[in-house]
């Protein structure tokens, strides 16, 4: 067998592979086109739905309501109560120094308890009660003077006479370089207290003074500043004399 023999088998060969090759693509291609149709001819049709909104309400807008602001007039109890209330601040505040003065006068009783306590006949139980009982009085009396006298000075001075009398309180106890705080004992607790409720009555003076009344209230007291005016008056007309002899010379 020569050459070109063998070539033109081999090309004959060649070529009905190329033949088988092509008939096998178009066969898969057909299969693969009818399946493609049998699957999209089993889906259902999407029927399409119109769907229809709903129409929302029509928004009402609801008018603005007017809030007509009307004072309360008090009633006829409401006014009473006022009327009353007033009355009894005016006549409180307009007897302002006789609460100073009988403020100062507690102070002494408190004192007196304090003595009585020394001796043995109060209890420090009973003082203690007394001395809060004094110190609420107090508190209010303050408030009506800064009522009367509205004054940051006398605020501090009324605040320093209560604070005086919370240290009057039992059992009294000092500090020492030595001992460190003690209890001071029946008598020299009422020396500390009697110095305690002395500067508390002369805060008490010194703003009855102020008002321009005289701040005496025990008999000796009295007696004393009737005696200080005498000779104040006499004192000043010695001056009057003096100066009319200046005005002479």
């Amino acid at each position: 067998m020569d050459t070109a023999t063998l070539l033109l088998i081999l090309g004959g060969f060649i070529g009905t592979i190329l033949v088988v090759v092509v008939l096998i693509s178009k066969m898969m291609s057909t299969y693969t086109s009818e399946i493609y149709e049998l699957l999209r001819s089993s889906r259902p049709e999407l029927q399409e739905v119109p769907v229809q909104e709903k129409a929302s309400p029509p928004k009402v807008e609801s008018a603005p309501t007017k809030i007509q602001g009307t004072v309360p007039k008090p009633t006829a109890s409401e006014e009473e109560l006022v009327r009353k209330l007033r009355e009894i601040l005016n006549e409180r505040m307009g007897k302002i120094i006789d609460e100073a003065k009988d403020k100062k006068n507690r102070l002494l009783t408190l004192l007196d308890f304090a003595r009585g306590y020394a001796l043995g006949y109060v209890s420090e139980d009973d003082y203690n009660a007394f001395l809060i009982k004094v110190l609420n009085e107090l508190d209010e009396f303050k408030r009506l003077w800064l009522m009367k006298f509205p004054s940051r000075k006398d605020k501090e001075k009324l605040e320093l006479m209560m604070s005086y009398v919370a240290k009057a309180k039992l059992p009294v106890a000092v500090k020492t370089k030595d001992k460190g705080i003690i209890t001071l004992t029946h008598e020299e607790a009422l020396i500390k207290i009697t110095e305690y409720l002395n500067s508390a009555m002369t805060i008490l003076d010194e703003l009855i003074e102020k008002a321009g009344e005289s701040p005496a209230i025990t008999p000796l007291e009295i007696k004393l500043s009737n005696e200080v005016k005498k000779l104040q008056e006499k004192v000043k007309r010695l001056e009057e004399r003096l100066e009319e002899m200046n005005m002479n010379i």
